[in-house]
């Protein structure tokens, strides 16, 4: 790198610094498994303040009630090795003749809006009319965010934490006895590590991706490589022999099995999780948690107690508390969360407020650890583009609310009844007793706006930004 090329990347760092001290600046972080809505979250809040001049739809984002935001453009980085969010090519798929939904995320990528509006402070007022807010957004996959919790965990306690949920899971597989087979405490021929390691990988895309035990999906490497396909550093797999697990590893050899699969892990955390966890996570200041609660129904009580675990262990992972200029420029938390309970739509609207209860009860002890820290803490249940319609119709002889929609799977417009959303929790045998039904749906293709239709959009932006337009 040139000597130019590098002040100005240290300009551009400090430049940051400032304008995050002067609360010009804020850095959000849109978090949620696979499958949770990210992408289709971030095209819908870029399309919601992109058309902020003829935009009705926000009646509670008071700032654009008021008349005060006056317009947003899209910025670029300087930094130029992070990819720009797809935001063009995530609305041409919704508004195509065929709409589909926009492709899952498979790397990094970034989104930066800058959000030109009217000062509302009379002191400030006096000094300058206007101001600009800057909101950086970064997306990245959710089987990465998997990681984080892996920070917290030497090699012995992951290998732990997967042999549980191995038993807890009575599965049976050929790769479960192999592994307990090797002699740990003897070298291994990088090829067998490799091979044994492949079949680790494929084990877990097999048996848990399907069963939605998204504990076990770890490392999130190794169900999305990216860059790093082939690479020896995730070569590894956690060790299954409870004797080896109870024994004092210090003894053997640097070139036992054992050392090295612990080495590898080790490597992976400090030159894999770190730098990304550094990079896109530590200078946050506002977070949203999106949460498909509607799959959690659908799939059962083991299900529930699977997302309930990795989401706990995943917010241990964040930094919360209060903010202030200095905290802001040199050591950023995160002073306010958004939990939200995604595809809201495809709920009667009626039970948008047992969907939110069921989230909070879901979360409930880790809510708790994150409001001891003083912040904002909020649940909502959204949907960031609406695809249905609340309708009256009769199930089992009855009059009830229902949706209607593009069923995703048959291309058929249907009318469907999900169930009664239980706002408190359950246990196994009252879970047993639920019968959810809850249909993906297609975006339909008479979306006649290009404004996004949306649910609590608005709630969303004013608790995450609203605070800023000052």
């Amino acid at each position: 790198m040139s000597d130019k090329s590098s002040i100005k990347r240290v300009l551009y760092k400090v430049e940051q610094l400032v304008e995050r001290g002067i609360d010009k600046r804020v850095r959000i972080a849109v978090t949620g498994l696979s499958g949770a809505g990210k992408t289709a979250f971030i095209t819908s809040l870029m399309n919601q303040l992109l058309h902020i001049a003829d935009n009705d739809q926000l009646p509670f984002l008071r700032a654009a009630k008021e008349g005060r935001i006056l317009a947003t453009k899209v910025s670029s980085y300087d930094e130029l090795h992070i990819p720009e969010f797809k935001y063009k090519q995530s609305l041409d798929a919704i508004f195509d003749k065929k709409p589909t939904w926009p492709v899952s995320t498979t790397g990094i990528s970034q989104a930066q809006l800058d959000i030109r509006y009217t000062i509302k402070n009379e002191w400030l007022k006096k000094l300058q009319k206007q101001s600009q807010l800057t909101v950086d957004i970064i997306d990245y996959p959710g089987e990465w965010l998997l990681d984080l919790p892996l920070l917290r965990l030497s090699f012995k306690d992951w290998s732990m934490q997967c042999h549980e949920l191995l038993e807890q899971s009575e599965l049976d597989s050929s790769w479960r006895e192999q592994a307990v087979e090797l002699i740990y405490q003897q070298p291994l021929q990088d090829d067998k590590i490799a091979q044994v390691s492949t079949e680790y990988k494929d084990f877990i895309r097999q048996n848990f991706s399907q069963q939605h035990t998204y504990n076990l999906l770890q490392p999130g490497r190794f169900i999305l490589p990216g860059e790093l396909a082939g690479a020896p550093v995730l070569d590894f797999f956690p060790v299954l022999d409870i004797d080896i697990l109870n024994s004092d590893w210090s003894t053997l050899s640097s070139d036992s099995l054992i050392r090295i699969l612990e080495k590898r892990f080790n490597y992976y955390k400090k030159q894999i999780i770190e730098p990304f966890f550094k990079e896109y996570f530590e200078k946050v200041d506002r977070q949203i948690l999106l949460v498909d609660c509607l799959e959690v129904l659908n799939n059962g009580y083991q299900n529930y107690r699977n997302m309930q675990f990795t989401l706990s262990e995943l917010l241990k992972s964040f930094h919360y508390g209060h903010s202030n200029w200095i905290k802001r420029m040199f050591s950023p938390s995160i002073d306010k969360l958004l939990i939200a309970a995604t595809k809201a739509d495809h709920v009667p609207p009626e039970q948008h407020r047992e969907l939110e209860l069921f989230l909070q009860k879901m979360l409930q002890g880790s809510r708790n650890d994150i409001q001891y820290e003083g912040i904002e803490l909020e649940t909502l249940a959204i949907s960031a583009i609406k695809v249905t319609e609340a309708v009256m119709a009769e199930h089992q002889a009855q009059k009830l609310m229902c949706v209607k929609g593009v069923e995703l799977s048959s291309g058929d417009e249907v009318i469907n009844y999900p169930g009664k959303i239980a706002p408190h929790s359950l246990s196994k045998e009252l879970w047993q007793e639920q019968q959810y039904d809850f249909v993906d749906f297609a975006i339909p293709g008479n979306l006649t706006s290009s404004i996004l239709p949306h649910i609590r959009m608005d709630k969303v932006l004013q608790f995450l930004i609203g605070d800023k337009f000052r």
